[in-house]
C-alpha cells in the first residue's frame, strides 16, 4: 500500500437511530492505513433522534465529520460526502452493517493490487433476534429469492459487475460523474455499469465479509424490494445493456398470478391454471427454501417461504408500476423518496 494515501469513509445515513452508534463505533475503530482515515456522515434530516446522536458522538471522535443531506436519498448523501472528502479513496459503510477492523486496508490493497476502480466484499445478512429477521436473512441468502448475483455469492473472487458499497478511487468517480441523483434506489448499479463502460474493472473479493442486519418488518421488506424493483426500471431504460432475463422474472410472475385470477370468473379453466400455477410456483419455492430452513430451523420454514414471495411479488409489482407509469410521465411519491 503506497504511503500517504487517505481514505474517505461515507456512509449515508437517515432515520437510524436504533443502528447509528454500533456502526460509527465499528468504522471508527478501523485499522489505520498508512495514510489514515476520515469518517464523513451525511444524515438526510432524521427526525428519529439519529442527528442528536450524531453530535454527541463527534466529541468521542475525532475522525468523524457530519454534514446534512437536504435531499434525503443515497445518491445525494454519496455526491456530497464525495464533494467534501479529502482521501484518495472513497469506501461507503452502511448504518446496518458491521465491517471487519482490516476492512480499510484490505480494500486499498485489493485496489492497488488489481488497479480496478471499485473493489468490495460481500454482505452476509445476521439472523438477528426475532422470528422476521431469521426469515429476511434466510431469503437474502437464497438463489431463488436473490437470482443467484455474482454479488451475493460469498464464495466468489474475480470481476464482476458490481459490489457491495465498495472503495472507489475519488478521481475516477468525478471523471465518470459520481452517482446519479435521480436513481432513490438502484444507484449502485448505474453507477457501477458507467465506470465498465470507461474501461474500469469492478473486482469482488468473498473474502471480505461485512454483516448486515435486516430490517425486523416483512412490510419494510415489501416496500424495499417494491422500490428496487421501480428503480430498476429506469436503470435500464439508460443503459439498456445491463438488462438480465432475471430482472424481468418478478414481473412476469406477477402478470402470471394477475391474468389467471382474472380468468377464474369466467371459466372453469382459469381455476385450473390458477391452481396449477400458484401450486408449482410455491412448490419450487418450497423445495428450495426446505434446503436453506433445515440448517437453521424448520420453524423459519413459513416465514422464509412468505420473504421469498414477498420479494418476488414486491420486485416485479414495482417494475410493472414503472413501466406504466413512464409514457405518462408520472411521478409517483411513495417510490420518489427512499422508503424507512
Amino acid at each position: 500500500m503506497e504511503n500517504g494515501r487517505k481514505v474517505s469513509v461515507l456512509v449515508p445515513c437517515r432515520n437510524e437511530v436504533h443502528s447509528i452508534e454500533r456502526c460509527i463505533n465499528n468504522v471508527c475503530s478501523f485499522d489505520r492505513p498508512p495514510g489514515g482515515f476520515e469518517v464523513i456522515v451525511i444524515d438526510g434530516m432524521s427526525t428519529d433522534g439519529t442527528r442528536e446522536l450524531l453530535f454527541q458522538l463527534k466529541s468521542q471522535f475525532s475522525d468523524l465529520v457530519v454534514i446534512d443531506n437536504p435531499g434525503k436519498i443515497v445518491p445525494r448523501a454519496m455526491n456530497l460526502g464525495i464533494q467534501v472528502a479529502k482521501g484518495e479513496y472513497i469506501v461507503r459503510a452502511d448504518a446496518r452493517c458491521i465491517h471487519p477492523r482490516s476492512y480499510l486496508c484490505d480494500l486499498v490493497a485489493l485496489s492497488e493490487k488489481t488497479g480496478a476502480d471499485n473493489v468490495g466484499g460481500v454482505l452476509v445478512p445476521e439472523f438477528g433476534n426475532t422470528y422476521t429477521q431469521k426469515a429476511v436473512a434466510l431469503a437474502y441468502k437464497s438463489r431463488i429469492a436473490m437470482g443467484g448475483a455474482l454479488r451475493d455469492r460469498g464464495d466468489f473472487i474475480g470481476e464482476t459487475d458490481t459490489v457491495y458499497g465498495g472503495c472507489f478511487k475519488r478521481k475516477r468517480l468525478l471523471e465518470v460523474g459520481m452517482y446519479d441523483e435521480t436513481m432513490v434506489r438502484n444507484q449502485d448499479d448505474e453507477l457501477s455499469f458507467r465506470l465498465r463502460e470507461r474501461g474500469g474493472k469492478i473486482i469482488q473479493d468473498g473474502r471480505i465479509k461485512i454483516q448486515y442486519y435486516p430490517r425486523n418488518s416483512f412490510w419494510h421488506l415489501f416496500k424495499q424490494f417494491m422500490q428496487y424493483g421501480y428503480w430498476k426500471v429506469s436503470v435500464i431504460k439508460k443503459h439498456p445493456q445491463q438488462a438480465s432475463l432475471r430482472h424481468f422474472l418478478p414481473a412476469v410472475l406477477v402478470l402470471s398470478f394477475v391474468t389467471l385470477g382474472l380468468l377464474i370468473p369466467l371459466t372453469l379453466y382459469g381455476l385450473y391454471g390458477f391452481l396449477f400455477f400458484s401450486g408449482s410456483y410455491f412448490l419450487a419455492v418450497g423445495l428450495f427454501s426446505f434446503q436453506s430452513a433445515y440448517k437453521l430451523s424448520w420453524r423459519l420454514l413459513p416465514g422464509l417461504i412468505f420473504a421469498v414471495f414477498l420479494i418476488h411479488i414486491s420486485f416485479g409489482m414495482g417494475f410493472i408500476i414503472r413501466l406504466f407509469s413512464r409514457p405518462f410521465r408520472l411521478k409517483l411519491r411513495w417510490f420518489e423518496t427512499l422508503s424507512r
